[in-house]
């Protein structure tokens, strides 16, 4: 990555998380469809709020196009895939282990999301989430409403105020990532700690193993999971040349399925016109 006149820094181990305050109108309705998802699931399972790692309740792809924030997601992932792909190891890494490559442009997609509705006592334990689902590559995180008691600022976030940290309780319901780091003095930390804020947005690479802390006192934790895959425009055209050589007179969204190929592209909702 050029920073200067002559000057390249290159980063092969770095994972990069990426955040973004959401717009308040947006925000809005991601809220509106936490509460949809999360009345429904008390309506339909005996085991709602029970025990102290919270079950995950899905949330069907057809709500982020009800509420209008499917286009706001995507296009968040979009800066995502323009910021890692400035590290130019990343982008030649990409370019040589997937198909297709140089890639050009990136499309992306939802492939699965849910609530997660923490309480007191409650914790997520270490994992990470590209083995999960299939085919997903960028993860995310957004939070919709977090206790007062564990709530923190931009600006005390940025301070990180050791008096201020024991005050609030440390770790207490913070979310932590572990990437490669921590050998020596010039090296990354092994462990980021992020205190959660209501309004924000966490990207992060799906292999990056984290956790959530439990938190004391009153009120929800809340927040939105997401995972997403990538393709690009010259690995849809791959599987547009696979399914030209198999098939013929096929027509847009009208696939047979008889090889794997062709069960993997329909099965990851990549619908090509021939």
């Amino acid at each position: 990555m050029r920073v200067g006149e002559n000057w390249d820094v290159h980063a092969p181990w770095a994972q990069m998380v990426c955040t973004t305050q959401i717009p308040e109108d947006k925000l809005v309705k991601f809220y509106a469809i936490s509460n949809e998802v999360l009345d429904e699931s008390k309506a339909t399972d005996d085991n709602y709020g029970s025990g102290v790692i919270p079950l995950p309740w899905r949330i069907s792809f057809d709500k982020f196009g009800k509420y209008g924030v499917t286009d706001y997601i995507m296009e968040m992932v979009q800066h995502y895939m323009e910021t890692i792909l400035s590290n130019g190891n990343v982008k030649s890494n990409l370019d040589d282990i997937i198909p297709g490559g140089p890639h050009t442009h990136w499309h992306s997609r939802v492939v699965d999301a849910w609530i997660v509705s923490q309480k007191e006592n409650d914790y997520i334990p270490v994992h990470a989430h590209d083995n999960q689902t299939e085919s997903c590559k960028i993860s995310g995180v957004l939070y919709l409403k977090v206790p007062e008691q564990i709530g923190w600022t931009r600006e005390q976030i940025e301070r990180k105020d050791s008096n201020e940290m024991k005050i609030r309780g440390g770790q207490n319901g913070q979310i932590v990532f572990t990437g490669v780091g921590g050998g020596d003095l010039f090296s990354t930390t092994t462990h980021w700690n992020v205190p959660p804020q209501q309004g924000w947005l966490y990207l992060f690479p799906s292999s990056l193993t984290h956790q959530v802390y439990p938190f004391k006192g009153e009120d929800e934790r809340r927040g939105i999971s997401l995972n997403i895959d990538v393709i690009s425009t010259e690995q849809l055209q791959l599987i547009e040349e696979e399914l030209k050589a198999q098939k013929e007179g096929l027509t847009y969204n009208d696939y047979k399925i008889d090889t794997e190929e062709d069960a993997k592209a329909n099965s990851m909702g990549y619908k090509v016109k021939l």
